[in-house]
């Protein structure tokens, strides 16, 4: 057994060891690694927060929706199709497509931690008063 702080950012290391791979190895098996490093690390961060995730998905108020699937994944592809970008072209208007898909990608991940409830997170009692 991994003890628990380990555990626990090994998806955040499986991104950060796919991500640079991809970046920064020119080598084709390098690049698959890197590929399939990053997809099994967002694969286990999307496990992990539906299985800890208390509140209920709402739909409701929304002009169409995404398979859930696709929904869930929607920061990674995001941040795949920036590391993409930055890796394979050279041109300035690449770059700057690449920085905007960088930020979606990490503004959604950052609104999804921000607005579920995970197990991990202390939900806040009501305060009891005496008289």
């Amino acid at each position: 057994m991994i003890i628990k702080p380990i555990y626990e950012i090994l998806p955040s290391l499986y991104l950060a060891a796919g991500s640079s791979s991809v970046i920064w190895i020119d080598s084709t098996l390098g690049v698959a690694g890197g590929v399939l490093l990053f997809c099994l690390g967002s694969l286990i961060w999307v496990m992990r927060s539906n299985f800890r995730r208390l509140d209920q998905a709402e739909h409701a108020g929304k002009r169409f929706n995404i398979p859930e699937s696709l929904y869930e994944f929607m920061p990674f592809l995001f941040i795949g199709l920036a590391l993409s970008l930055a890796s394979t072209q050279q041109s300035i208007a690449a770059y700057a497509i690449a920085a905007l898909c960088l930020y979606r990608g990490c503004s959604l991940l950052y609104m999804r931690h921000r607005y579920r409830r995970h197990t991990w997170q202390k939900v806040p009692s009501a305060v009891k008063t005496s008289n």
